[in-house]
């Protein structure tokens, strides 16, 4: 016996690193995550989950506004309980009892009888489960800070789109009483995932930047999660206002509709792969704002379009929420804020945005016919045109969001980088030396000891690149050298 227990040992600890490293693997390590996020849609987007009411009936669209509302809370609230210092993933108990409510709530919540229990019941198990998502939510984030995940869209989207296709279409294709189980295995499989992962060893945070250097990133963070609740609102305003008894697919369009955001994401995915990485993802902001107002028009033309807009509702939020998660997983790695915060921010101002959006397409199907009728027109114009306001400052951000999210540049794009703008503005070879050495980060001090000049005379170039360039600060000169970088 004590020959054999060395080798049955040897073999687990092989079989338990085979799966650690699966799951280290670039798309590998987002899958966890994703089937977060692919079970919140399957709980609230698939018809037979709930056991005896339809998916479209109003206690079931409470509670999902509760769920959005709690979750919401419970993100901000626990970020700020954390403060800058604390990390959730130290409370060992964390991630074993959220993933068991998790379970837990989700089989509670499709197998009690609407008819027999009582509303109050249903929005306290909405709750619990808010909380749950909440903490594996932060746990997801701050496994990904340790990991200095890159959060790129091709790996991102790839993963999220798939993983959101399939669980969503199987959940839609199992008999009814499967779907409860089926949806309760995904939570159960992300915290069985994210407890083998964290057995790597890998639990150092980035370190966060003095809070005099995240002033500017930050105001950019709260002003790209206001533009996106807005838009959230939105979204979610047009794809619930549109009558869905008018609608080929009837009571299954919210199915479809998430069905086709994941695929809308997917599709984004492989534009920016053929692309070999030379496009930067968050430039699509602007152009999502305007394809909501496209939506808007569509929905008011006419009711034929009518799938048409509601397709573009869901999809549009579908993208922006992968975008918000995108866009604060890279600002934790770079150490703008801890990642219960940037977490926070990203699930908590998309899921405000579409309770927003929600409670007020309920508030107009609740109103006479004749009056929703007459509102809801106007309404659509006003957020056509907020969506046209809110374009402007977010056009003007766009600099600031690429520049937050880009990767910083190599050696040899620097370089090139370099040269080409020597060559565009016919800069001597010592100024292309000094401007080489500027984009590196030199000081004057350091360039004037480094090519054995005075000081005096490196400012001299500098201030004949300026000329050269129409340039008036080196700040202004940096950005002008990053925007030109190839994968922009």
């Amino acid at each position: 016996m004590d020959v054999t227990r060395p080798e049955t040992d040897s073999s687990t600890d092989g079989r338990h690193e085979a799966i650690v490293a699966f799951l280290d693997r670039p798309l590998a390590k987002y899958v966890g995550f994703a089937l977060l996020l692919a079970w919140h849609y399957t709980l609230w987007f698939i018809p037979d989950f709930f056991f005896d009411v339809q998916l479209l009936d109003d206690r079931v669209t409470v509670s999902w506004i509760v769920s959005l509302l709690a979750s919401s809370v419970f993100l901000f609230l626990i970020a700020a309980l954390l403060g800058r210092k604390r990390h959730l993933s130290d409370c060992r108990a964390a991630l074993p009892a959220a993933t068991a409510v998790a379970v837990a709530g989700t089989l509670a919540l499709g197998f009690l009888p609407f008819q027999l229990v009582a509303a109050p019941v249903y929005f306290a198990i909405a709750l619990v489960i808010s909380a749950a998502e909440a903490v594996l939510w932060i746990l997801w984030g701050e496994r990904y800070a340790c990991i200095k995940a890159s959060f790129t869209i091709n790996r991102i989207g790839t993963v999220f789109g798939l993983t959101l296709f399939l669980c969503v279409l199987a959940a839609y294709l199992l008999p009814s009483p499967l779907t409860a189980p089926f949806a309760a295995l995904l939570p159960l499989i992300s915290g069985i995932a994210l407890a083998v992962a964290r057995t790597d060893g890998r639990d150092t945070f980035p370190v966060l930047l003095p809070r005099s250097a995240t002033k500017s990133g930050f105001k950019n963070m709260l002003g790209v999660s206001f533009v996106t609740l807005f838009a959230c609102a939105a979204c979610y305003f047009l794809s619930c206002i549109i009558p869905w008894e008018q609608l080929p697919t009837s009571d299954d369009s919210f199915t479809f509709g998430i069905l086709g955001g994941a695929l809308f994401i997917l599709a984004i995915a492989g534009i920016y792969t053929l692309s070999r990485n030379r496009l930067n993802i968050f430039k699509i902001y602007p152009a999502l704002l305007v394809a909501l107002m496209v939506g808007f028009a569509l929905f008011l033309s006419s009711p034929a379009l009518y799938l048409a807009a509601f397709v573009v509702g869901i999809g549009i939020q579908a993208l922006f929420e992968v975008l918000l998660i995108m866009y604060f997983g890279i600002l934790t790695t770079k150490g703008y804020a801890t990642p219960a915060l940037t977490f926070a921010m990203a699930g908590g101002f998309v899921r405000l945005g579409l309770a927003a959006g929600n409670s007020l397409a309920l508030q107009y199907e609740s109103m006479p016919l004749a009056v929703s009728s007459a509102i809801t027109p106007p309404t659509c114009l006003a957020l056509m045109c907020l969506l046209a306001i809110v374009l402007v400052p977010l056009v003007r951000m766009e600099f600031s969001i690429v520049a937050l999210t880009a990767a910083p540049p190599t050696r040899n794009e620097v370089e090139e980088i370099c040269t080409e703008v020597a060559a565009e503005f016919s800069l001597s070879a010592r100024e292309a030396e000094i401007l080489l050495l500027i984009a590196r980060g030199h000081t004057t001090n350091s360039m004037a000891e480094k090519l054995v000049i005075s000081p005096y005379t490196v400012n001299t170039h500098i201030r004949h690149i300026y000329d050269k360039m129409q340039i008036h600060k080196r700040s202004e000169l940096l950005n002008y050298l990053n925007m030109q970088r190839s994968d922009f």
